[in-house]
């Protein structure tokens, strides 16, 4: 059975453990008391930066809309990267000895590194204010650090920005020369191809139709001049021999000896000597006549036939000429199409890297005023709202919270202490402490005269 206790037996408890009560908590007091006043002293500094609203056009850099608490993530990671804490540590000596182990040091100056982001602030362009607050044992190091963590954080942003601005420069100008060199080459292809077909393309079919127009007017003109040409030829053969020349006079003496003989032979018959005579005269005639005929043949028909038949066959020629110069010109026109496509191919192939040399050709402009606006924009890109200064007393211990700590875990400790004390001990003082033995209380007798200190047994 557990024993439960009334107010009044616990004020005897303590009375009769005064002793232990008072020892434990003086004990703990004294030990607290030790610990507030060796605890150093812990200062705080701030400082308090604005990021200005970035100047350089948003068709420079084009960038994705942030929320705020990515920017503040970002930030922070920014603010207590390891360059920037060790360059503190460097410039500051933070922590004395820092360099046996700068891992550590690092990590524990991280801890002791607060930033706070303040929001954008009311009116004008949007801008954001963040505060860097630092804590350590010494106030000149706080507020030195303080201050340089945001300023370097600041450079190496200016850094990054400009390395950013010159490789996005070099690469666009890098694009440039090979696009250029590209650009030359295609071109180079398409005056090759206009050049070995420049009477096959779909701007010289006009040309050619006007050609082929004018060719087949000659192969006309060529034809009526064959025509006429045969036309007389006919009629010179046709009028052979002339009835003037010698050679008609002997083809007319030749048909006048045979109309005679023929005359006579039918009167007096073939053996008559008038009729043997007029054969004899008809061969003689015939033989003149066959002279006379080739001579004027030679002299004269033959010299004009010839010359008639050198005029034909020389428009014959320039005909053939003609019908293959427009045989090739039908050639060309048929081959447009297929010539014309070929032409689109390349020409395509043109259009798309000049269109990417020209948008290339203007980024590269854009890059290069980007980065001179960010060199000049640099120095403005982070501005000191409230530098920091030496705090002129420590924020902390709040030794006065420290010490009314101490005073209630001195007091718990007590009466844990005289709780303890009464559980373990195992001597009688009352009907109830014998009864929990189970002897049967027969009497009892009050306490007469002042209270004794100590257990009774």
């Amino acid at each position: 059975m557990e024993r439960t206790y009334t107010f009044r037996e616990m004020l005897e408890v303590l009375r009769r453990r005064r002793r232990l009560v008072i020892g434990v908590a003086t004990a703990v007091l004294l030990v607290s008391a030790v610990v507030i006043v060796a605890l150093p002293a812990e200062y705080r500094a701030e400082s308090v930066m604005q990021i200005e609203p970035h100047q350089i056009p948003a068709d420079f850099f084009p960038s994705s809309v942030t929320s705020f608490e990515e920017r503040m993530r970002t930030l922070k990671h920014g603010l207590l990267a390891r360059p920037v804490l060790e360059r503190l540590l460097q410039e500051t000596d933070f922590y004395p000895g820092w360099k046996s182990d700068p891992d550590k040091a690092v990590e524990k100056l991280r801890r002791n590194i607060e930033v706070r982001m303040e929001g954008e602030m009311a009116g004008g362009p949007p801008s954001l204010l963040f505060v860097v607050e630092v804590r350590g044992p010494d106030r000149d190091k706080v507020a030195a650090a303080a201050d340089l963590i945001p300023r370097t954080y600041a450079e190496m942003t200016r850094h990054v920005l400009q390395a950013q601005a010159r490789n996005l420069r070099d690469t666009l100008a890098k694009q440039l020369d090979d696009l250029s060199r590209r650009l030359t080459k295609e071109e180079g292809k398409l005056v090759a191809f206009k050049r070995q077909h420049a009477t096959e393309m779909p701007e010289a079919n006009e040309a050619n139709l006007r050609a082929a127009a004018a060719l087949t007017a000659q192969v006309d003109l060529r034809i009526a001049a064959i025509a006429d040409a045969q036309r007389r030829r006919s009629a010179l053969y046709a009028a052979v021999p002339e009835p003037t020349s010698e050679a008609g006079l002997a083809g007319g003496n030749a048909e006048d000896v045979l109309r005679r003989l023929e005359a006579t032979r039918a009167a007096y018959g073939s053996d008559h000597p008038d009729v043997k005579r007029l054969e004899r005269q008809y061969q003689e005639v015939s033989v003149r006549n066959d002279e006379e005929m080739k001579r004027f043949r030679r002299e004269r028909l033959d010299a004009q036939a010839a010359r008639v038949d050198a005029e034909i066959r020389e428009n014959e020629a320039a005909m053939r000429r003609l019908e293959n110069e427009i045989a090739a010109i039908q050639k060309r026109l048929d081959a447009t199409p297929h010539w014309a496509e070929q032409y689109r191919a390349l020409d395509r192939d043109y259009e798309a890297i000049r269109a990417k040399y020209m948008t290339t050709l203007a980024r590269e402009s854009d890059a290069q005023s980007a980065s001179m606006l960010l060199a000049a924009d640099a120095p403005n890109l982070f501005r000191v709202v409230e530098p920091a200064t030496a705090p002129s007393r420590p924020a902390g211990p709040n030794r006065l919270n420290l010490a009314l700590v101490a005073l209630a875990v001195a007091l718990g400790g007590a009466l844990l202490a005289a709780a303890g004390a009464e559980h373990f001990d195992s001597s009688l003082r009352g009907p109830q402490d014998a009864s929990a033995f189970g002897v049967p209380v027969l009497a009892s007798i009050p306490r007469i005269g002042g209270h004794r200190i100590g257990a009774q047994r």
